[in-house]
């Protein structure tokens, strides 16, 4: 699989919201059919595009490389290449050590509800590096024009579209939708993801309330205790641009793994400055007691 093709096919994947394995060859012991630097392109369904060798070997490299999606992390795996199947140059074999790299496309951020906040939240979050989706069921509202050409717009029924949309460890999802009832939809919606962050906007008497309700459905406390709600930082927002204000600034604080105490009280300047600055008081026209006298001279 030539350079070019395996880098435009991975562009095409993450711009779908894809994530893919890229599997490179690294060493080779052996008879190897293939030289180092050799690449392949995994999805998470099992599709391979590329190879090493034959239908045996990349089987090997795909099952391995499944493996390593669901552990999240990159690492190194070593494929033997059965000389019996004739996918090695010789008679005697060959191993295979191969990088698997995961790619991840860029953070989704799904907004369930497209109204004044929604539309605010968007103008924010579209310098922040996420791929946003509004989704909504009014036909008013799931209007392109309110909203900025980034941004993907969804009409629909809101539970159905969610699990459409099918949110995974790479999405956000905030719920700002125009009620109680349909508000609860769609947080059980969602809960039913593997979403990385889901809040939802209301009052602590209307967050208490679906809580609630869910519990009562067979929802447990752990997972409803994984809800931000109500959903941002305490800035004493009101208006609707306050407000997407103060859910942007909960998103990158948690996407940044920060404590969103004010840098003031996190550095001390000042105190910092005075601590080394002083020095140990002494009274004023005496000596330490184990300093020596000089004697006067006549």
């Amino acid at each position: 699989m030539s350079t070019i093709t395996i880098y435009s096919e991975i562009q095409s994947a993450l711009s779908r919201g894809e994530k893919v394995v890229v599997a490179t060859v690294t060493k080779t012991m052996g008879a190897a059919p293939c030289p180092i630097g050799s690449k392949a392109l995994i999805y998470p369904d099992g599709k391979l595009s590329g190879g090493f060798a034959g239908p045996y070997t990349d089987e090997k490299v795909v099952q391995a490389a499944l493996k390593i999606l669901q552990t999240g992390h990159a690492a190194t795996a070593h494929i033997h290449l059965d000389p019996d199947q004739g996918e090695a140059v010789g008679s005697c074999g060959a191993t295979l050590e191969i990088f698997y790299e995961i790619l991840r496309p860029e953070p989704r951020l799904i907004i369930i509800g497209a109204g004044y906040v929604a539309q605010a939240l968007t103008r924010i979050m579209t310098h922040l590096d996420f791929r946003m989706i509004v989704v909504d069921d009014r036909r008013d509202l799931a209007n392109p024009q309110s909203f900025d050409s980034q941004v993907q717009i969804t009409f629909g029924d809101i539970p159905q579209t969610i699990h459409e949309l099918a949110p995974d460890e790479v999405s956000w999802i905030i719920i700002a939708t125009r009620g109680h009832n349909l508000d609860k939809e769609a947080l059980r919606a969602t809960l039913d993801t593997s979403a990385t962050y889901i809040g939802m906007i209301g009052s602590p008497g209307k967050v208490k309330r679906i809580f609630q309700e869910l519990h009562a459905e067979g929802i447990p406390h752990e997972r409803l205790a994984q809800i931000h709600a109500p959903i941002g930082l305490d800035l004493g927002a009101e208006t609707p641009d306050a407000i997407a204000l103060s859910i942007a600034a909960e998103v990158v604080m948690l996407r940044n793994n920060a404590s969103g105490i004010s840098l003031k009280n996190k550095h001390h300047i000042l105190e910092s400055d005075q601590n080394k600055t002083m020095a140990p008081t002494e009274k004023v026209g005496s000596l330490p007691e184990t300093a020596d006298v000089p004697q006067a001279r006549s």
